[in-house]
């Protein structure tokens, strides 16, 4: 005995459903895993903005031009003159 056409198009609306379902919930997995991995990449940012400071201010110290200072670790000049003023690091690179 087979199913009225009814019950058939019930069948393939609720596939279609939770088709869509299941690739929304694959795709929210894979937001959380790139939201995970851009927060790990962030605070590694942060560290490694802190060793650069760390190493342009030593640098600075020991004398380096400020213009080969800036070469070197890839910062506009000017945001290196803020670095060793104090005010702040480059939000770039």
């Amino acid at each position: 005995m087979s199913d009225p056409e009814e019950v058939l198009q019930l069948r393939a609306c609720r596939a279609e459903v939770e088709g869509i379902k299941k690739e929304l919930d694959d795709a929210r997995k894979q937001q959380a895993d790139l939201e995970e991995k851009i927060n790990g990449l962030l605070s590694k940012q942060r560290e490694a903005r802190t060793k650069r400071r760390e190493a342009v201010l030593a640098a600075d110290a020991a004398g380096v031009p400020r213009l080969r200072i800036s070469k070197e670790v890839g910062m506009q000049r000017s945001n290196v003159y803020k670095l060793l003023e104090g005010k702040d690091d480059s939000p770039e690179g």
